[in-house]
């Protein structure tokens, strides 16, 4: 075959290897000849099904560019850069899919499908599941082990279906996974842990944990002899002890790498029952079992959508698109195309954020040699201070978090739904004996954020953090207890369901009878009269007389993607998250572990939420046009101030003190800014403006480790006797900057609802043992209020407060002086 040039010689050896492995097994049970004769047969059988699946990939890469390349012309802005963008992450100029909504969409309806399981080894404020013994007994039943718990046999059942549909959907995008019984579920492996123990130890444990005879030969789908087993052992540990940097594993047909075939080399271990399972993933896992399972719903959805997206190969497509995208720019009538300047901007970005979603920029990097050790723990350090600046600063986030009542006020008008439902359906969600509505938003595919994954308000407000356990877990914690995260998912689930609730009170009417601004939306996301009819003819979600379209029940999927994926992007602009695309613009393409990377993320930690609303709401601004956009930007700004106003006096109340006097240009000034996104910073927002911080803009553009490295210098230098320029000395105050430093950096002690409690009650008798000062500070805090017309409602030093908030100071009746 070779030598009539049927095939290169690389491919000739792969097909060489494969016989060979086949015939060594066919010798087990048949003699020489006979072993050969039925090896060269299955290699040619293989040789033609790896044919047949190459030219498959080959048809839907080329389908995906194709419909790509029309999208590039489809989307309503200016840039293909941008249009480009926008199929990886939102945008509302884009009457297309993208990856990140997408994968929102695929792993919420997978959520809901095992919402009972979710729901019942959520995690608790230890960070582990809540029911172990039941999540053991789940992991027996996924690896087909009776357990006699009928409710464990139930989540098995829905969590092996739930797989199987994923598994599906993967292929049918052009995946190659094929089905393994017994497999169970895949591992989450920490590489440090296999590289700490080395090969010898990792392949003993894993051995007895596996039960060999079913396993298959992931190239042959025979059972394995000794020494391919050892051959599999081992290019399984370097594979994983390198993070998936070793040899890449061959497909034996096919020469180029794609997402397509990635995911079919990690279905080849299967255990001996849950047990053995958990107990590998206990030593060389990251992560429980619960964790690991809602992880692989995550990154199997991801992986669905880049898929479906951009085809069996998605970075071959983004690159056929980005240099679609150099051509236009060249060929535009532009003074300096960027593209032929060298300089394309739009690239870069794009680019950029293409690694995010891959999780390139995610991974850490370490040093090399002696320093490798020292800069893992480095980068741990780094990052669980940053969890740690989380769960000490924003304990009184849902005082922010208020304003989510105005975007998602801004959003229902936008897309033409009720705005007076707005308080009653956040209401609904967040009463505890509303739990049916709860279980209808999980039912129409409107996700277990929270029970489903920690960190929820963590990664509404930063991202993604690389700190160990215990910081994360205290992070979110503290999120929890602030009522952040319950906020967040009860705005969340509001929003969806108002709009698949509107959507179902229209279902009797045609496209052109659906009041303009809905009907704009639904063009807005491609849904057109064709499919709205499929939409309102497909069986409803009822109770009582109320209606809601549910997308599950849509028969044509594409169609109901449209629905669903609609609903869930103007959820993420009614309730504005950190995005994937400032993430990627304020990471810059750096790596955790690099000095820019490490700067980076410091210098933005949290003020990438606010480059997310400002990002959002610019695209809805020009997708409605400059006149209406001017208007809505007006109503936006106006609105938000106010937003910001009445945050800054909820937090001055939750310190001890009256509302701050409005009639000043410094007061809103501050709610501006609180108004904007920045309101999350807490204490810093009004300090910021008027210089009352110590280290001033520049601690402010640091981040909040910058202004900790701050805090903690000024600490030092003042415990201490210092000499002043006239010869006098200035003694030393250890006591008062540890209460100081207690009072900022205490994790959970500016939670909302308990801080003049905590600083009262604690950090004030703290004072008065450590701090000879303690007087005379106290004394400054009554002379500030009293100056800035503000009073204490609970005064420094006592038990109790002497009296309610006087609302009144907000609004004085004559000037102060």
């Amino acid at each position: 075959m070779v030598e009539r040039g049927e095939i290169d010689p690389k491919r000739a050896k792969r097909m060489r290897d494969l016989f060979e492995q086949l015939e060594a097994s066919y010798k087990q049970s048949m003699g020489p000849d006979a072993a050969a004769a039925e090896a060269s047969e299955q290699t040619l059988r293989q040789l033609a099904d790896a044919s047949a699946l190459k030219k498959r990939q080959t048809l839907l890469q080329a389908a995906s560019q194709r419909r790509a390349r029309a999208d590039l012309m489809r989307y309503r802005g200016k840039s293909p850069y941008a249009a480009i963008r926008a199929m990886m992450d939102r945008d509302v100029q884009a009457p297309y899919e993208n990856v990140v909504t997408r994968a929102e969409n695929i792993e919420f309806q997978a959520q809901a499908e095992i919402s009972a399981f979710i729901e019942r080894h959520r995690r608790n404020f230890f960070g582990s599941p809540s029911n172990k013994a039941g999540l053991r007994d789940v992991m027996q039943e996924l690896h087909g082990d009776a357990t006699g718990n009928p409710r464990a046999k139930a989540y098995a059942d829905a969590l092996a279906n739930t797989m199987e549909s994923l598994r599906l959907r993967f292929n049918a995008a052009g995946g190659n996974v094929g089905k393994l019984r017994g497999w169970g579920i895949t591992h989450r492996h920490d590489p440090l842990k296999v590289r700490r123990v080395g090969y010898d130890e990792w392949r003993a444990d894993l051995r007895q944990s596996l039960d060999i005879a079913a396993m298959r030969d992931p190239d042959t789908g025979m059972r394995m002899s000794p020494a391919r087993l050892e051959e599999v052992l081992r290019g399984s540990y370097e594979a994983i002890r390198t993070n998936g940097l070793s040899a890449e594993p061959a497909d034996p047909f096919m020469s180029q790498p794609k997402l397509a075939n990635a995911r079919a080399y990690h279905r080849v271990f299967v255990f001996n029952d849950g047990d053995a399972w958990m107990r590998y993933q206990a030593k060389y896992g990251s992560g429980d079992a619960f964790t690991t399972i809602m992880g692989h719903i995550r990154g199997l959805s991801e992986d669905i959508a880049k898929l479906e997206r951009f085809g069996p190969n998605p970075d071959a497509t983004v690159k056929f698109l980005l240099d679609a995208a150099d051509r236009m720019e060249a060929q535009s009538d532009k003074a300096v195309p960027g593209a032929v300047a060298g300089t394309a901007g739009g690239r870069a970005t794009t680019e950029r954020l293409w690694a995010y979603l891959k999780g390139e920029t995610s991974v850490p990097e370490f040093a090399e040699g002696w320093l490798e050790r020292p800069s893992y723990w480095a980068v741990k350090t780094i990052s669980g201070t940053r969890d740690l600046l989380t769960s000490a600063l924003l304990g009184s986030s849902p005082i922010s978090a208020i304003s989510d009542v105005n975007t998602q006020a801004m959003a229902r008008r936008f897309n033409g739904l009720p705005e007076v439902k707005v308080l009653a359906s956040y209401l609904k969600q967040l009463n505890p004996a509303s739990a049916a509505d709860r279980k209808l938003a999980i039912r129409l595919g409107l996700g277990m954020r929270d029970a489903s994954h920690s960190l929820l308000g963590l990664s509404r407000y930063y991202g993604e953090t690389h700190g160990p356990q215990l910081t994360q877990v205290l992070a979110d914690d503290v999120l929890r207890l602030s009522g952040l995260n319950k906020f967040t998912e009860a705005g969340q689930r509001a929003f969806g369901l108002d709009f698949l609730g509107t959507l179902g009170d229209y279902r009797g009417k045609t496209f052109d009878a659906v009041p303009e601004g809905l009907r704009a939306a639904m063009e807005r996301y491609g849904i057109t009269a064709g499919d709205w009819d499929v939409i309102r003819k497909a069986e409803p979600e009822r109770r009582g007389k109320a209606e809601w379209i549910n997308a599950r029940n849509i028969p044509n999927r594409q169609i109901a993607d449209k629905v669903q994926e609609m609903v869930l992007a103007e959820t993420a602009r009614a309730v504005q998250e950190n995005t994937a695309s400032a993430r990627a613009i304020v990471q810059l393409g750096t790596r955790p572990g690099t000095l820019g990377g490490e700067i980076l993320r410091n210098s933005f930690q949290f003020k990438g939420f606010a480059l997310s609303l400002i990002m959002s709401q610019a695209q809805a601004i020009r997708a409605i046009g400059p006149y209406r956009g001017a208007v809505y930007a007006a109503q936006f700004f106006v609105s938000m101030t106010l937003f910001g106003a009445a945050s800054i006096q909820l937090r001055e109340i939750a310190k001890g003190r009256d509302p701050r006097p409005m009639d000043n240009l410094e007061f809103w000034t501050d709610a501006v800014l609180q108004g904007g996104g920045f309101g999350i910073f807490g204490d810093l927002v009004g300090s910021i403006t008027n210089q009352r911080l110590d280290g001033g803009l520049g601690e402010f553009l640091a981040g909040p480790v910058g202004g900790l490295v701050g805090d903690l210098s000024r600490a030092t230098y003042r415990s201490f006797d210092r000499e002043q320029k006239d010869g006098g000395i200035t003694p030393g105050n250890p006591g008062a900057e540890a209460v100081r430093l207690a009072k900022r950096y205490t994790p959970g002690g500016n939670l909302w609802y308990l801080r003049a409690a905590y600083e009262r009650a604690i950090l004030d008798r703290l004072a008065e043992m450590t701090d000879p000062e303690y007087g005379e500070s106290r004394a400054r805090v009554e002379q500030w209020a009293a100056e800035n017309g503000q009073g204490l409602w609970w005064e420094p030093g006592e038990d109790m407060p002497s009296r309610g908030p006087d609302l009144s100071t907000a609004v004085p009746t004559s000037n102060m002086n």
